[in-house]
C-alpha cells in the first residue's frame, strides 16, 4: 500500500512538472534570472507604451507605483505628465541593468506634442515576477546644453563591459559614488578616487573636466564655460578645470545637505551606478568660502529649493571617470517619493 502511494505521488510530481509544457520558458523562469536583456526589455516595453500614451500596453503590476520628479501618479486614468505628452523617441539610449536587485535604469530622449526639443529622461523600474512594480522617472524639459553638443551622443563608456582588473565590488561602487556627494558636502575633493579622464554632464551640459570623450569631443566646439546665475552673476561652480577644481573652491557651501540618498541600480560588470540624491538649498545669502572670507552665494539666493538629482557614474579601477547628472528644482525639502 505504500509502495502504492509512494507511485502515486511520483505521478502528481511527474504530471505537475509535464503539465508546465504550456508555459512559455519565459513565464516558467524565475523573476531572478532576468537578465541584461530581459531587463532592457522591459525598458523598452515601458518607452513603447510611454509613446502611445497608454500604461495599460506595459507590463504594470496591479500595484504599481509610479512617480515623476518626485510627484506620485496614478498610472490608471492618468492625465498629466511624460505619459500624456510623449509622441516619439531618439536613438539615445543608456541602459544601466542591475540583475540582482532586479533593477534596471535608463536615460536618454523622449519627443513630446508640446515641444519643439526633446525633454531629457533619467529612470528606474523594478522587475518582479515579470512585472514592473516600481517606475522612478526624473524629466528635464528645459537643459542648458540642448540635445547637441556634449548630448549628441551617449558616451560609449556606460555601455563598456569593464576587463575583471578594472571592476570593484557592488558594496565598492557605492561607497564611491556616496564620496562624491560626501566630498561636496565637505568642500573636499581629496575624499574622491578620481580617474584622470574625469568630465562630468549636468542637464545636457558639459560643466567639468579638461576633456571629453572623443565621442563626445567631436560635437562639442568649445571647452567649458562659466554659467550665468539666476540674477546674472557668473559662478565658477559651472567652471572649467578637472572635477575637483569646483569642489575645493567653496562655492558649494551653499548646499546644505545632499540627503537622503539612494544608489539601488548597480551594474558590477560596467562599473555603473544610478541613483537619486537630493540637494538641498536653503537659499543663503552669503556662504564661508575655505579661507574664511565671506562672500554672496554663486546662486539661488533667497531661493530655498531640492533638486532630486539622478547621476550616473562611471566608475573604473576603482576611480570616478564618467558622472552624468539630471535633475530638477522642487520645493525646499520635498523628497524624491522614495524616501
Amino acid at each position: 500500500m505504500r509502495l502504492f502511494r509512494l507511485y502515486i505521488i511520483t505521478g502528481l510530481i511527474i504530471f505537475g512538472i509535464t503539465g508546465c509544457t504550456n508555459q512559455t520558458k519565459e513565464e516558467i523562469l524565475d523573476a531572478s534570472t532576468c537578465d541584461r536583456t530581459c531587463l532592457e526589455g522591459f525598458v523598452n516595453k515601458y518607452l513603447d507604451a510611454l509613446v502611445a500614451n497608454d500604461p495599460a500596453k506595459a507590463p504594470f503590476s496591479k500595484t504599481a507605483r509610479y512617480t515623476e520628479n518626485g510627484d506620485e501618479m496614478p498610472l490608471s486614468g492618468i492625465s498629466k505628465g511624460l505619459w500624456t505628452t510623449a509622441s516619439g523617441l531618439t536613438d539615445y539610449r543608456i541602459y544601466i541593468s542591475d540583475t540582482e536587485a532586479g533593477q534596471v535604469a535608463f536615460a536618454g530622449f523622449v519627443k513630446t506634442n508640446d515641444k519643439e526639443t526633446p525633454l531629457l529622461l533619467s529612470m528606474r523600474l523594478r522587475i518582479e515576477n515579470r512585472e514592473i512594480t516600481e517606475t522612478e522617472a526624473i524629466v528635464v524639459d528645459s537643459m542648458m546644453g540642448g540635445v547637441e553638443g556634449a548630448m549628441a551622443v551617449p558616451p560609449i563608456a556606460y555601455s563598456q563591459v569593464l576587463p575583471s582588473e578594472d571592476r570593484v565590488s557592488r558594496e565598492e561602487l557605492i561607497r564611491i559614488s556616496n564620496l562624491y556627494f560626501d566630498s561636496i558636502e565637505l568642500s573636499n575633493s581629496r575624499l574622491v578616487p578620481w580617474h584622470d579622464e574625469c568630465y562630468r554632464l549636468e542637464n545636457g551640459m558639459w560643466t567639468a573636466g579638461p576633456n571629453l570623450p572623443q565621442e563626445l569631443a567631436a560635437h562639442v566646439k568649445e571647452k567649458p564655460v562659466q554659467h550665468p546665475g539666476p540674477t546674472g552673476e557668473t559662478s565658477i561652480a559651472f567652471a572649467k578645470g578637472v572635477c575637483s577644481e569646483a569642489i575645493d573652491s567653496g562655492v558649494f557651501a551653499l548646499i546644505e545637505s545632499i540627503t537622503p540618498r539612494r544608489t539601488p541600480v548597480v551594474d558590477v560588470e560596467k562599473g555603473v551606478t544610478w541613483g537619486v540624491y537630493m540637494f538641498n538649498h536653503p537659499g543663503f545669502e552669503t556662504i564661508t568660502m575655505p579661507d574664511g572670507s565671506k562672500q554672496p552665494a554663486a546662486y539661488f539666493r533667497g531661493e530655498p529649493n531640492s533638486m532630486p538629482m539622478s547621476e550616473l557614474f562611471k566608475i573604473k579601477g576603482g576611480k570616478i571617470r564618467d558622472i552624468m547628472a539630471i535633475g530638477v528644482i522642487k520645493k525646499y525639502k520635498s523628497g524624491s517619493g522614495w524616501d
